[in-house]
């Protein structure tokens, strides 16, 4: 296996590692929900303790992979941006 084809192996398994924590920590979440009155633990630290996770996270994706995530986004997606040189004359 050359070295290009190997860092793509790595980075793919790295992804699949981050993934996995997010399963995991979807389902920790999960458990804390059901005992955080009991526990005393607010919903705001709690949220702030994920929030932290996930930068972490996504810190981490994209210093190993060059790429990062993005949460999706809703609304009207805008129309392609075309050079002049590469549009054809009739959709001017």
């Amino acid at each position: 296996m050359n070295r290009a084809d190997r860092e793509w192996e790595i980075k793919l398994q790295m992804m699949s590692a981050i993934s996995r924590s997010q399963e995991a920590l979807a389902k920790i979440l999960e458990n804390v929900a059901n005992v955080t009155d009991n526990v005393g633990v607010s919903p705001a630290t709690l949220h702030e303790h994920v929030r932290v996770l996930t930068g972490m996270q996504g810190a981490i994706l994209k210093l190993v992979t060059g790429k990062s995530w993005r949460p999706p986004m809703i609304g009207k997606p805008a129309a392609p941006w075309l050079s002049a040189a590469v549009r054809h004359k009739g959709t001017d």
